[in-house]
Order: structure tokens, then sequence, then C-alpha cells
């Protein structure tokens, strides 16, 4: 089997469970992914376009959503419907300060996560099984390959400290 067969293969499964775990983020990525691999079979002309935005995500897909991410998370500010006030207040509480925190922390993983997905792009599915996993078994919420990478990588670097031991 052809390593693109075997690509293809992967990105169905990963429909169906995306499916299965209400994971509409994952199933739209991997429809556009497959939509482009089926334009692929088109043509010589639809093959070098195809080819190239997938060359594109590849390269910059990461970068591009964590820019429109923090558009999103930025819009508020753009809409008036939060201020500098507001920012100010969330250090008064200790709720707000936990907030904080747990933002930070969250910063750390995604920029670790980032980092493992560079290094070891492999650990992608994992992620996607686990996060699908607890979609499906405890309802929870699909926050994404990036943090549960990071989270992944801090696991790792702690295991492989004890194992050097």
């Amino acid at each position: 089997m052809s390593q693109e067969y075997l690509g293809s293969i992967t990105l169905l499964i990963l429909l169906v469970l995306a499916m299965v775990g209400k994971n509409n983020a994952l199933a739209l990525s991997v429809s556009a992914l497959i939509f482009f691999l089926l334009l692929s079979q088109m043509g010589e002309e639809f093959r070098n376009f195809s080819h190239s935005i997938l060359i594109f995500l590849d390269k910059y897909g990461l970068k591009l959503g964590v820019i429109i991410l923090m558009m999103g998370i930025l819009a508020p500010f753009a809409l008036g419907e939060l201020d500098v006030i507001s920012m100010l207040n969330s250090f008064k509480t200790y709720k707000g300060f936990i907030g904080i925190i747990a933002g930070v922390l969250v910063a750390i993983f995604g920029a670790r996560g980032g980092y493992l997905l560079e290094i070891e792009p492999s650990i992608v599915t994992s992620v996607v099984m686990g996060t699908i996993f607890g979609i499906v078994i405890f309802k929870g919420y699909p926050v994404g390959p990036l943090i549960g990478s990071g989270i992944a990588y801090f696991i790792i670097y702690i295991t492989e400290i004890f194992m050097k031991r």
C-alpha cells in the first residue's frame, strides 16, 4: 500500500471518528483535506493546485489558525464589549486570578504542543483519538490538538526525566 493511500484511509477513519465524537471542527477540517485529495484526481492542473494548497497548509496552517483564533478572542475588544478596566478587574478576585494562571498555562502548553507537532507530527493522531474518546466517553469539549499536544509534551518530558534515572 502506498503512503498516499494510507494517508487517505487515515483521513476517512478520522472523519468517521469526528462524526461519532460530534467534533465539527475536526470533521470540517478532514472533509476539506479529502476534498483537496479528490480534486487532485481530476487532472494534472488540479493535482498541482491541490498539492500546492496541501503544502501551504502543512507549512502555515497552524500559524494561520492561531492568528484567526486570536482574532476571535480579541474581537470583543474591537466590538467594545471588553476594555482595559474589565481586564484590570480580573486581577481583583481569586477566580479572575485563577483564570489568569490557567491562561498562562494554556499558552505554555500550546507553545510546547506546537513544538511537539513540528518535531513529531505522528502525535496528532494520538491526541485526536484522545480528544474523541474524551468527547464520546466523558462528554467533554473538543479543545484541539495543540493544547493536547502541549500536555503530552510535558508528560513525555517528565517521563523521560524519570526513565533516565
